[in-house]
């Protein structure tokens, strides 16, 4: 099974409630927020450092891609950045985590959210981000693809795994005879 971006905003914050429940709450709760806030790769938000975070501004060079990116952080992701990186040298790492132990927190997160942990893997922070950037942009697909720093709008649109359902829900709000 491949992982799914969260579409309910519900869940989202029942994620949050579930990650801050466990010790070092804050830290996984500002994890899964910077992920959400920046649609970047697991790969490259463990490597980032406290100086590749500037004025609210992310800079970085993507590792998969090679793309270099200036990313804006919303108000909330950070102000609770700045308090968490205020005692931290320019060279440490924001999360020094492994791939591996992201994959298990968000799993065992979404587990006591009641979410079908097969459909959960560190990339479903990176897809709802991508869901919720095309919704909030007025479906722009070209955008949401350059958030994703995608080469391919194909690409894009597997990303955001749109169901017949809610094609439909569009399909049958469209009348032909007036």
């Amino acid at each position: 099974m491949t992982s799914e971006p969260i579409k309910d905003e519900k869940i989202i914050q029942e994620m949050f409630e579930a990650l801050g429940m466990k010790k070092n709450g804050f830290v996984y709760q500002l994890y899964f927020e910077f992920a959400l806030s920046t649609g970047l790769r697991v790969s490259d938000i463990l490597a980032l450092k406290k100086k590749d975070i500037q004025n609210g501004i992310v800079k970085i060079k993507t590792q998969k891609t090679g793309l270099y990116r200036n990313i804006g952080l919303n108000d909330s992701c950070r102000k609770q950045l700045e308090v968490f990186l205020k005692n931290k040298k320019d060279e440490d790492l924001i999360f020094p985590y492994q791939r591996q132990w992201i994959h298990k927190l968000l799993k065992e997160a979404a587990e006591m959210v009641g979410i079908d942990k097969s459909k959960i893997s560190t990339h479903t922070t990176r897809k709802t981000a991508g869901w919720f950037f095309y919704m909030d942009s007025g479906k722009d697909i070209v955008k949401t693809q350059n958030f994703l720093g995608h080469r391919d709008p194909k690409e894009t649109l597997a990303y955001l795994m749109i169901s017949d359902d809610e094609v439909n829900e569009t399909l049958v709000q469209r009348s032909w005879r007036i």
